[in-house]
């Protein structure tokens, strides 16, 4: 039974990033919350100061699975139909800010701990405080168990995630009196030029550059995409520009990581430019990494969720980047829980379907039950 409770109590509190009091005030509800369950629990601070849960079953023997999850939320910003922070159930859902993300998990966790005397495997649930952000990364890497279970996921099995690559293109033109423009070469028009390119290349990518991996929603298997995503340009209304900037956003996957991405990329728009007698230049920032944990671990904790939900259950690997790339170079991870696309995830009105909630706690219990 899914402590509706607690999961208001967490959704409340506005642990934003920058708002390092509410994220320990998050924390150590966390703590006292699993110690009032009868589990063990730590509130510890890492070096940069950020404030994170450590709970363990007192019973816990043998295979450490860990099962990762956060405390902190994106900002909630404006135009909600309600108070972000003021959480409240209607229609078999739990609306607020990090209801879904990543709260609910949270207490699924805590719930199944709770629930399982003698659990068959060490089970320790780590609740991080600043994943949105990427300053949890140090943290992260300092945790060890024998397999993770990474609660930040759909309601599907997930072993993978793509990797992102951000690629910035500038455009140089001639700058001129806007009264005089046959004395430029106007370099937003060279950019619009780039900016249709760039579209028939994500067109062409998301057909050829193909992963053998399922995808979760809208494509068969998982392709190789890319998406301008800012463009900045002018000094002055009244000045001809002599240079854009455009950034593309690449999601990279197994097979195709980011090595291959830029090469195609840069080699494809150099080539267009030079043959429309445009000058462009290409700079490429690496943020993470496509990773893929295939294995029996992941066979195992299929058939759990099948067995749950009464589905069968295929492998997946998400869309966008997730927590699994800090762990998979030295432990077997696997993804799981109530994150569905239309809960408006990182978006205004956020709900969590409490039945979800629901099957991910029974999941983990499983586990503790039965192994994995």
């Amino acid at each position: 039974m899914v402590d509706i409770d607690l999961l208001k109590r967490l959704v409340s509190i506005p642990s934003e990033p920058g708002n390092i009091e509410a994220k320990r005030e998050a924390a150590r509800l966390i703590v006292s919350a699993a110690e009032e369950k009868g589990l063990n629990a730590e509130y510890v601070e890492d070096s940069a100061g950020i404030p994170n849960a450590i709970i363990k079953h007192p019973n816990g023997r043998g295979r450490r699975v860990v099962f990762l999850v956060h405390h902190d939320v994106v900002p909630a910003g404006d135009g909600w139909d309600f108070d972000p922070y003021k959480p409240f159930v209607k229609d078999g859902k739990l609306f607020g800010r990090g209801s879904a993300d990543d709260k609910s998990s949270i207490v699924a966790a805590l719930g199944a701990l709770a629930s399982v005397d003698d659990p068959v495997v060490d089970p320790v649930v780590v609740s991080v405080g600043a994943e949105e952000t990427g300053e949890s990364e140090e943290f992260m890497r300092q945790i060890r168990g024998d397999i993770i279970v990474v609660l930040d996921s759909g309601p599907y099995v997930s072993v993978g995630a793509s990797g992102s690559l951000r690629i910035k293109i500038k455009v140089h033109g001639k700058q001129a009196h806007s009264g005089y423009p046959f004395l430029g070469k106007n370099a937003i028009y060279c950019a619009a030029k780039i900016l249709h390119f760039i579209e028939h290349l994500g067109h062409v990518a998301e057909r050829t550059f193909v992963s053998r991996y399922r995808a979760p929603e809208h494509y068969d298997r998982v392709p190789l995409r890319l998406s301008a995503t800012m463009f900045r340009s002018g000094i002055a209304g009244n000045v001809i520009p002599d240079s854009a900037e455009i950034l593309v956003d690449v999601r990279t996957v197994p097979g195709y990581d980011g090595e291959f991405a830029w090469e195609w990329i840069r080699e494809s728009i150099l080539s267009f430019a030079e043959s429309g007698g445009m000058c462009v230049s290409l700079e490429r920032e690496t943020l993470m990494r496509p990773w893929i944990s295939e294995g029996e671990h992941a066979k195992r904790f299929a058939d759990i969720v099948a067995d749950v939900t009464g589905k069968p259950q295929d492998l997946y690997i998400d869309l966008g980047g997730t927590d699994g790339v800090h762990f998979a170079d030295r432990m077997p991870v696997v993804q799981f829980g109530p994150l569905r696309s239309e809960c408006n995830i990182h978006g205004k009105n956020e709900f969590v379907y409490i039945d979800d909630v629901e099957t991910v706690e029974r999941v983990v219990e499983t586990v503790l039950r039965e192994g994995i």
